[in-house]
């Protein structure tokens, strides 16, 4: 057996399943929420500090990155850095590190698994191809952390430790690898766009598919579009007015619509899986047949009938649904 052929037959046998895996870190992800909420907290209440000692102007890129080579030594740390607009040029970047140790153990016991697994075949699997496959799964459980964090730092303004923190109209808080391969968690862009924007981005979209996701719109009066089919995930409409338009059968999960008011626009068929209304005013809106999976909606303006009783007991909404 030649050691390609020696690698795969160990892929196979050993890295084929890793669903129980994933079972138990996402377990581990939900009952320590409090845990990882706080040790973040705590990291920004650091930055917060620092840039007050430093009189750092205003920030504008937060980047959590997992270090690897701490994995080597089964701990688990993640560096916190913050610069300004000029990223990489900032002469004063703010960083902190803090240890999440506690939600990656079960791939520190899983390489030592695989390590034992290993010896059968006689050098022709190492501990570099252990390390490799380990740090693979690790990777994979950081973007099942990042989507987590999508929904809890949907609050992450109202936490005085990231309030302290001087930021820019625009900023941005992303996951990753140290700068390296990253995901964006939520994207904050609170200069008033206008309609012309909004009909250019729509003309845009044909050819680069990903523009509208995480997009935000602020203060913007939105009338007319066809936006059937798109892909809005993690998209934000902040205090705007929306009129007549059609998100039919969109990808919209994580989409948020904080505090608008919305006139018969369409909503059929349209993927709103966590999708959050807050403080928004409908007016003849259609959501039939849509996917409607912990969205969170808040009661102005929605009548019960536009909901069918699958989609009632998808949906949480705060106070129950206007009739």
């Amino acid at each position: 057996m030649t050691r390609s052929e020696a690698l795969e037959e160990f892929r196979e046998k050993y890295c084929r399943d890793t669903d129980k895996l994933t079972e138990i870190f996402t377990s581990g992800l939900k009952d320590g929420t409090d845990m990882l909420m706080g040790r973040i907290l705590k990291a920004f209440g650091q930055i917060a500090d620092q840039a007050g000692a430093q009189e750092k102007g205003a920030c504008v890129f937060f980047l959590f990155s997992l270090l690897r080579y701490d994995l080597l030594s089964d701990t688990a740390r993640v560096r916190l850095d913050v610069t300004d607009g000029s990223w990489y040029l900032d002469e004063m970047p703010l960083h902190t590190e803090f240890d999440l140790t506690f939600l990656f153990a079960p791939y520190f016991k899983r390489r030592e698994e695989l390590l034992t697994a290993m010896r059968p075949y006689m050098g022709k699997v190492n501990r570099y191809d252990v390390f490799h496959i380990v740090q693979e799964e690790i990777m994979d459980a950081c973007r099942i952390l990042t989507q987590y964090l999508r929904i809890l730092f949907r609050s992450i303004e109202t936490q005085e430790e990231f309030r302290r923190i001087p930021k820019l109209s625009f900023w941005e808080i992303s996951f990753g690898e140290y700068r390296d391969q990253r995901e964006v968690v939520l994207q904050v862009n609170r200069e008033i766009r206008d309609e012309e924007e909004w009909k250019k981005k729509l003309e845009d979209v044909k050819e680069d598919p990903g523009l509208l996701q995480f997009g935000w719109w602020y203060q913007a009066r939105l009338t007319g579009g066809d936006c059937s089919q798109m892909r809005l995930e993690h998209a934000a409409f902040e205090e705007c007015i929306l009129k007549d338009i059609n998100f039919g059968a969109a990808k919209m999960t994580g989409v948020r619509f904080l505090r608008c008011r919305l006139t018969g626009c369409s909503f059929r068929q349209t993927d709103l899986t966590q999708a959050e209304f807050e403080g928004c005013v409908f007016t003849d809106c259609d959501f039939s047949e849509a996917l409607l999976q912990q969205a969170v909606f808040s009661p102005e303006g929605l009548e019960a009938g536009w909901f069918d009783e699958k989609q009632k007991e998808e949906m949480l909404v705060m106070e129950g649904v206007g009739a």
